[in-house]
């Protein structure tokens, strides 16, 4: 509102303060203003503290520190990308914090009882593994003997073969075997070295410790014909 009051005191003829911050604000009609104006023209001192006055009224007119909700819209218009990064951000972390809320929540209040088994002494499954393996175990025994040349040394290297399978094994550097066969009775016995004549003696009939000698292959004769 304007104020149309004279700007003067009307016994000192000075200048009102209030008038004076109102014509430095713009309040004043335009007769008082121009008033004003002539004044200060006349007095250098009330134009100097005039001056002093209208910095002191742009201090205190200057704007206030924004709020947070401020800041916050001043955020969005500047960095709309971000803004929705963290919005993003805010709404994740509280949905993780709903569902783990919800999941305390809805927990079962009876617990079901936890049944103890009954572990036996000994595992069935072990223990018919090993019953297995007792019989098969028993099934098999042990042959073993030398294998001598023509002249009763040890063949190094001799092989001895199960027949009809790949089961076998070799003489050391005395010419002794040793092989586990079947207790059946139908194994075979195979006895080869090379450049003597293979035997072939059955698992019943070889004794324990009993030496096999090996005779060299006969030399097949050439006949030359001369013409």
């Amino acid at each position: 509102m304007k104020l149309t009051a004279t700007p003067f005191d009307p016994q000192t003829g000075e200048l009102l303060p209030v008038y004076r911050d109102a014509y430095l604000r713009g309040d004043l009609a335009r007769t008082s203003a121009q008033a004003v104006e002539a004044y200060l023209h006349r007095d250098a001192g009330q134009a100097h503290s005039t001056v002093t006055r209208w910095h002191e009224l742009q201090a205190d007119d200057a704007p206030a520190a924004p709020s947070w909700v401020q800041q916050q819209l001043v955020f969005i218009r500047e960095q709309p990308q971000r803004f929705r990064r963290r919005a993003l951000s805010l709404v994740t972390v509280s949905a993780l914090l709903a569902g783990v809320s919800m999941a305390a929540t809805n927990r079962p209040s009876n617990v079901l009882p936890v049944t103890k088994l009954a572990v036996p002494g000994t595992v069935p499954a072990v223990a018919s593994l090993e019953a297995a393996v007792a019989p098969a175990a028993a099934r098999t025994v042990l042959v073993h003997g030398r294998i001598l040349n023509e002249k009763g040394l040890p063949l190094a290297g001799a092989t001895v073969l199960r027949k009809g399978t790949a089961q076998g094994t070799s003489t050391d550097a005395q010419g002794n075997y040793s092989l586990r066969v079947p207790a059946d009775g139908q194994a075979t016995l195979q006895y080869g070295y090379g450049g003597y004549t293979e035997q072939e003696v059955a698992a019943t009939q070889a004794k324990a410790g009993e030496a096999v000698t090996l005779q060299p292959r006969a030399l097949k004769r050439r006949h030359w014909l001369f013409f």
